[in-house]
């Protein structure tokens, strides 16, 4: 008996175990078939039609759902779950069903990956690497410090990571890789290997795509011809479109109409206010440490600001965390040397040094501007240090001092110092912070003693900047970024003082101080695969707290203050940026761009020269106000087969605009303020740009014509004049020849107008003194500049060697090889029979160059 329950129990046992998966599949929405309609109906109309068709229950809170979503697909014995998915595919709401009860609830159906992208030999951090989700048909770009984020829908992928001068490498991406920190390498390609064809239309591609950015390929623009064989980046800017050095020698730049001053430039995000050795023979920057240059002449974004210009972004090299190197090299006009290697503990920590000094005198060679003896050196130096993931820190710093000593002993020192200490953090998967405290320092000696005196006095001129900064980016999805940070700076300035400070103190310019906070936030939204939006703002609060002597001018008078709550000046501004992307069809790209951007500081010097270390910089305050700017332009890219053109546009309308008047002295003047004027300017031009590569040839031809007037109250009689740097027509062009692997031959032409002249007409008496009467300002102009350039650079290391990271390159150039003598400046007296005398001063005419460079 007790056997027959027993084997009874055991039957009924079975049986529900038969019978469960069966009904299991019956509450299945796998398994469960429906039919329904949902066209013009709402997620909350159709769920209430499934649940009283089919007899279904269900749990929600309305809230979850999108209400405003209207569906438009028919479905006919359908599973419940293809219907579900259907309306909750772009959405975060998860659904389960149980005992034929539904039951809705929020989840997150995405997954981030994040990392950095570094080069896969020295484990330099990569900016600006594109990584394509190829299922997407999607991108997004690693950072300034290499560091990405991908969010995705949960699923596999296909993401293709390239970067111009390395091989693009495709890293598969899945939910697993969630909660790890995935560092992508990417190896270098050999330049001369047919590996480049890929990379340099990618480029091409990258820009006509909307990235729109004028990057600098420093690894291509060093075998370009310089001065003595000195490659500079300043000089290769000087040969992009719509950029001009004014005067040859020079190291400055005159961008789209608009002055030196009006240029920020930045190194490690600390400003370098002048960028020139040697009289600008070269600039302060070194050749061997620079890794990333930016610049931005137009579409600003709104993390930059502070110049009407343009942005000059310069990255310095982290160092090869893995194996130790030594490189330099010499040309005619410089030697230079540096290491690098692990710091601390290898793979986590590196560091890199550099050290530069002249090695002849060029003044007393071919150079006879100056009857002096110039020299200078300069130091870079860069550590950094992983933490973990989460934590990366460094530490940079440059400086540099040039000396020139005249004839009669006298000395002129001027010199920068920079330094930068960062700290990177990142806080989630998609939010990455960057700590900076910024320090910037230019002063400049000048001896100003007099022969027959034995006092020692020297005309101190000089600025100083303090800076804290964090800036943040929230990767908000794969098409949309959220960048937004705040700084502050504390500014002293030293327009002119005479040192050592004594009871004689009359000729002193007083000395200044000011707060400048900003705080900024963009939005990056690429809309769909055609349409792109950037927009910004920009918050700026700047305050004069100047104290010593000040006073208020009245016209060309003054007016001495002695409360000091007089003194204080305050400014406020919002600064709006705009960008739209629209990409059009395979082979268009088109953007337009608005941007406002206000000056705070102000650059009192003569630019009739090439170069001029005595720089006085003064604040916006009570007698000079803030520089502004409203600039529209537009970008049209069409991609060619091995290349693209593209056309540019802008117009500038500025006000505030800053002049120095007639013959102003600028040394021992204790009311300098009183030598300038403000008023209104305008620029307006186009820029026409060709690239193309044939076989082994690579060409560029570039065209501006551009316009800048300046209209000022005590200037030109109130009338508009042509700006100092209005060069209407610029055409320069640039052809590369790679005569097998290791042979690579370049020229360089450019042709434009003179540049504007302020022409004597006769000579007056005044109280015995001959002196000049001029005619209206910058109504004449120099004879029209050219000069053709060639040079040779032969890469002398194996292909083994190459692909360790080691170099040896030997260049051979000739610098202006039709020695045209293009004006530097002129120079007007009067002969003995009272005509006008002009004598003419120009730069070098042909100069040989050779050049070595290593790393090993």
């Amino acid at each position: 008996m007790k056997d027959r329950i027993l084997y009874r129990l055991l039957f009924f046992c079975w049986l529900v175990i038969a019978m469960c998966p069966k009904a299991m599949g019956q509450n299945s929405p796998a398994e469960l078939r429906i039919s329904i309609d949902t066209h013009n109906k709402q997620i909350l109309q159709i769920l209430a039609e499934i649940h009283k068709t089919y007899d279904i229950s269900m749990s929600y809170d309305e809230q979850v759902f999108n209400k405003k979503i209207i569906y438009s697909r028919s479905f006919d014995k359908s599973s419940l779950e293809e219907v579900l998915n259907y309306l909750l595919k772009d959405s975060n709401v998860g659904f389960t069903m149980i005992n034929r009860a539904l039951i809705f609830y929020e989840e997150d159906k995405t997954f981030t990956v994040k990392g950095r992208v570094v080069d896969s030999l020295s484990g330099e951090n990569l900016i600006g690497a594109t990584l394509l989700i190829a299922e997407k048909g999607k991108s997004s770009l690693s950072n300034k410090y290499g560091f990405y984020s991908l969010t995705l829908p949960r699923g596999e992928y296909s993401c293709y990571v390239s970067y111009l001068g390395y091989k693009t490498r495709l890293v598969s991406l899945n939910v697993e890789l969630e909660n790890n920190y995935l560092v992508i390498k990417l190896a270098p390609v050999d330049f001369n290997l047919s590996e480049v064809v890929v990379n340099v239309d990618s480029s091409f591609t990258a820009q006509h795509m909307g990235s729109f950015t004028d990057k600098v390929n420093w690894t291509q623009a060093r075998r370009n011809a310089f001065y003595k064989g000195e490659a500079d980046i300043m000089k290769v800017l000087q040969m992009q479109n719509g950029i001009n050095g004014l005067t040859e020698g020079g190291s400055n730049l005159f961008v789209r109409g608009s002055g030196k001053d009006q240029n920020l430039i930045l190194l490690d995000e600390a400003v370098v206010y002048n960028p020139s050795h040697l009289f600008g023979l070269t600039s302060v920057f070194n050749s061997d440490i620079l890794k990333n240059t930016q610049l931005y002449k137009d579409a600003i974004p709104a993390n930059l600001g502070g110049r009407l210009s343009s942005i000059m972004d310069m990255s310095t090299r982290d160092g090869d965390a893995n194996a130790f190197h030594v490189f330099g090299g010499s040309s005619l006009l410089i030697a230079r040397v540096g290491a690098e290697g692990p710091f601390i503990k290898k793979g986590k920590g590196a560091f890199i040094a550099t050290a530069r000094g002249s090695i002849l005198n060029a003044f007393n060679t071919d150079y006879r501007l100056f009857n002096v003896k110039g020299k200078y050196s300069d130091y870079n130096v860069k550590f950094n240090y992983t933490f973990d993931e989460k934590n990366r820190v460094y530490l940079s710093g440059y400086y540099g001092q040039d000396k020139v000593i005249s004839p009669n002993r006298n000395t002129n020192r001027w010199g920068n110092w920079t330094s930068t200490l960062r700290w990177n953090h990142v806080h989630s998967d998609r939010l990455f912070m960057n700590l900076s405290a910024i320090f910037s320092d230019y002063h400049n000696k000048l001896d100003v003693s007099k022969p027959e005196s034995s006092d020692n006095q020297i005309w101190l001129t000089r600025i100083r900047d303090f800076s804290l900064k964090s800036d943040f980016t929230y990767f908000m999805g794969l098409d949309r970024t959220l960048d937004f940070g705040l700084q502050g700076t504390l500014h002293r300035f030293n327009p002119g003082e005479i040192s050592p400070i004594n009871s004689n103190t009359e000729d002193n310019i007083f000395r200044a101080q000011a707060y400048d906070y900003t705080g900024y936030v963009s939005f990056n939204w690429k809309v769909d695969s055609a349409f792109r939006i950037v927009a910004g703002i920009r918050a700026n609060a700047f305050f004069n707290a100047s104290f010593g002597r000040y006073y208020l001018l009245d016209g060309s008078s003054y007016k001495p203050l002695s409360n000091d709550a007089d003194k204080k000046k305050s400014y406020y501004s919002l600064e709006p940026r705009l960008s739209l992307q629209y990409k059009m069809g395979n082979d268009y790209a088109f953007r337009l761009a608005y941007n406002r951007s206000y000056q705070y500081l102000q650059l009192l010097q003569n630019d009739e020269l090439a170069f001029s270390s005595l720089e006085a910089w003064v604040p916006a305050g009570l007698n000079i106000k803030p520089q502004y700017v409203d600039a529209i332009s537009f970008r049209i890219n069409r991609l060619l087969y091995h290349g693209n053109i593209g056309l540019e546009g802008y117009w500038k309308k500025m006000g505030n605009q800053v002049e120095l008047i007639d013959h102003a002295q600028l040394i021992l003047n204790p009311f300098i303020e009183t030598q300038l004027r403000q008023g209104k300017g305008h620029a307006y031009g186009l820029e026409l740009s060709v690239n193309q590569r044939v076989g082994e040839f690579t060409g560029s031809i570039f065209y501006s014509w551009s316009r800048s007037f300046r209209k000022i109250n005590g200037i030109n009689k109130g009338k508009e004049y042509a700006a100092n740097f209005d060069i209407p027509h610029v055409l320069k062009s640039n052809l590369s020849y790679d005569l097998g692997r290791s042979v690579h031959l370049n020229a360089f032409y450019t042709i434009h107008t003179g540049r504007p002249l302020t022409y004597p007409i006769g000579f007056m008496e005044y109280e015995g003194i001959y002196v000049p009467v001029y005619s209206s300002r910058n109504s004449h102009r120099m004879p029209t500049f050219s000069r053709f350039d060639l040079n040779c650079s032969v890469d002398l290391e194996t292909i083994k060697q190459r692909e360790r990271g080691r170099r040896h390159t030997l260049n051979f150039g000739l610098y202006n090889v039709f020695d045209q003598r293009n004006p530097l400046y002129y120079s007007f007296s009067e002969d003995s029979n009272g005509n006008l005398a002009i004598q003419k001063t120009s730069f070098s005419g042909r100069v040989p160059s050779i050049s070595y460079t290593m790393r090993f």
